[in-house]
C-alpha cells in the first residue's frame, strides 16, 4: 500500500469520520474513497485539494511519499 493511501485513511481516522461522512464532505461516493484508501486509484487533484482543505493539511504533505 502506498504511503498516501495509509495518511489519507489515517487522517479520516483520525477525524473519527467513516468514508461516507468523508465521502459526502469530498461530493464523491463512499467506493471512491475506498479506493483511494486502498490504492486502487489516485484521486484528481480537485480531490486532493478537498482533502488539503478538509484535513488542513498541505498539498506536500498528501504528495510526499518519502515520509508517512
Amino acid at each position: 500500500m502506498s504511503v498516501f493511501a495509509i495518511k489519507i485513511r489515517r487522517l479520516r481516522e483520525s477525524h473519527n469520520m467513516t468514508t461516507r461522512m468523508l465521502a459526502e464532505v469530498l461530493g464523491i461516493s463512499p467506493g471512491q474513497v475506498s479506493k483511494y484508501e486502498n490504492d486502487i486509484h489516485e484521486p484528481t487533484l480537485n480531490i486532493l485539494n478537498k482533502y488539503k482543505e478538509t484535513f488542513g493539511v498541505s498539498l506536500d504533505y498528501l504528495c510526499d511519499d518519502s515520509k508517512e
